[in-house]
């Protein structure tokens, strides 16, 4: 049972829709590259930019590895309806230079009990995100998983970035890892692809 709750860090699935029409461009002939680029993390200003940006939204494709520093689960004894709650924390590595990009929570609450080894945890999930020198710029993402208790594999996972704040107001998206599972405190590897509207007033 204890293992579910770092599972829920890699509840994930990828339900991006093609890009928005003001961010794909028109051209002829070649090839847009945009679907397949990562947002590039400046070290200097200690944010991500735009992978493109068109007349009212920008694109971010945020690729980074998340590392468990905290961990804390409470479940009472014995373990009934909806009582089974993790929280945890950690650090956001950038993916391709590895520096410390921002942090990152998670709450998980268990909605039922399996009744045997078959059966599936339903699990409610919170993921923030704060990236910027002052970690002022978040990303919220909720969804729901089903998780085998036993093994630690995923049934079915849907994610969705549903908020954001300062360079990331009025954020939508998705957020999908990389693994199926998650053990320990091992890097996970996860993919953030955020619209943002560039029209702010």
């Amino acid at each position: 049972m204890a293992r579910y709750v770092l599972t829920i860090l890699a509840a994930a699935v990828l339900c991006t829709a093609v890009l928005a029409q003001d961010v794909t461009p028109a051209h002829k002939g070649g090839h847009d590259d945009s679907e397949t680029k990562y947002s590039v993390y400046d070290s200097n200003s200690q944010r991500y930019r735009p992978v493109k940006c068109g007349k009212n939204l920008c694109l971010y494709r945020i690729h980074v590895k998340l590392h468990i520093d905290f961990y804390k689960r409470s479940q009472p004894t014995p373990a009934t309806f909806a009582t089974t709650v993790g929280v945890y924390t950690g650090t956001v590595l950038d993916y391709a230079t590895n520096a410390t990009a921002g942090t990152f929570e998670v709450a998980g609450i268990a909605t039922n009990q399996p009744a045997g080894p078959t059966d599936h945890l339903n699990v409610q999930e919170t993921h923030v995100f704060e990236f910027g020198p002052e970690r002022d710029d978040a990303l919220t993402a909720t969804g729901n998983s089903q998780v085998s208790p036993v093994t630690g594999e995923f049934a079915d996972y849907d994610t969705a970035v549903t908020g954001g704040t300062g360079q990331f107001l009025g954020a939508y998206g998705s957020l999908v890892n990389a693994p199926s599972t998650v053990r320990g405190s091992d890097l996970t590897e996860a993919t953030l692809t955020v619209y943002v509207p560039s029209n702010k007033l």
